[in-house]
């Protein structure tokens, strides 16, 4: 496969483009809160706590809730930053 051209669309701009960016510094500074949150909670523990089932159940629901927080920030990134590219190829 030969790629013979690649295109790159418009670069997006207007208000949804600004509406996004300004969610992907929000939800990148909630990541940052969690990401500590979650450190500090395995630092912080006793040995005896960390084995017990509420402990891991509250490190699962942080793991869960930065993994949305990180899936909604490449959504974001991809859908409304990221210009479009068309990539023409031959055989």
């Amino acid at each position: 496969m030969h790629i013979e051209k690649i295109e790159y669309g418009q670069e997006k701009t207007g208000s949804m483009s600004q509406v996004a960016f300004a969610l992907i510094v929000i939800l990148t500074l909630a990541a940052a809160g969690l990401t500590g949150m979650l450190i500090l909670k395995l630092i912080t523990a006793e040995p005896s706590a960390a084995s017990t089932r509420p402990f891991i159940e509250d490190v699962g629901k942080l793991l869960a809730y930065l993994l949305f927080d990180l899936g909604a920030i490449i959504y974001l990134y991809v859908k409304w930053q990221l210009q479009d590219e068309y990539v023409t190829t031959l055989e």
